[in-house]
């Protein structure tokens, strides 16, 4: 009768120590890979709201989108989004589906960055200073942020970025994703100052 072949307690810990170390090696290239996925669905999200505003635009004059903005916004609807108190709270109260975009996003998940931390149910703003503008306000669409992750006591408190005041959300690598006027969409690592100063370029500064 054969003996059966079995491994030694000492070989089932030389095996398992070796798969510890093999996942200790992997998890911070799977935790880079989920926020990758996480920074590419945030991309996809404002380039969806960029295209909304681009077809809204066409529809009211080549004006981008009201914004409402801060305690006097409150309840109001007209703009691109509307909320019920402020700042809102972490759990938010955005009434996205009131809000003058959303006919032309159709879904509330785009408002949503997945690396948002916060059970906000909205994680955008747009650039105060192009508030009910004309599209070609800004010198340069290239560089001009249109929509930005408001980053503010860590909510985006009322969807309106206020120049000179509120600053980025630091979700994606310690940068933050921006869709500019033109229409594309990448990724930034900003100072406040760099930030304020590229949405301030405005041909009506001259």
């Amino acid at each position: 009768m054969k003996k059966g072949k079995f491994f030694t307690l000492v070989e089932l810990l030389v095996v398992i120590g070796i798969i510890a170390v093999l996942a200790a090696m992997l998890m911070p290239a799977l935790g880079k890979a989920r926020e990758k996925a996480k920074q590419a669905d945030c991309l996809n999200n404002e380039k969806n709201l960029s295209l909304a505003i681009t077809m809204y635009s066409n529809d009211n004059r080549s004006h981008f989108p009201f914004t409402t903005q801060g305690a006097v916004g409150c309840g109001v609807y007209g703009g691109w989004i509307r909320y019920e108190n402020f700042p809102c709270p972490t759990e938010g109260l955005f009434d996205i589906e009131s809000g003058t975009l959303f006919s032309y996003v159709g879904t509330v998940k785009v408002y949503r960055c997945p690396s948002e931390k916060t059970r906000n149910n909205n994680s955008y703003s747009i650039n105060s200073k192009l508030n009910a503008q004309p599209v070609d306000a800004p010198k340069d669409a290239a560089s001009c942020p249109l929509i930005l992750e408001e980053g503010t006591r860590g909510t985006t408190d009322d969807g309106y970025f206020l120049v000179d005041n509120n600053v980025l959300a630091k979700r994606h690598g310690k940068g933050s994703v921006i869709a500019f006027c033109d229409g594309h969409v990448e990724w930034q690592r900003w100072s406040d100052g760099e930030t304020w100063e590229k949405c301030d370029n405005l041909k009506d500064d001259e």
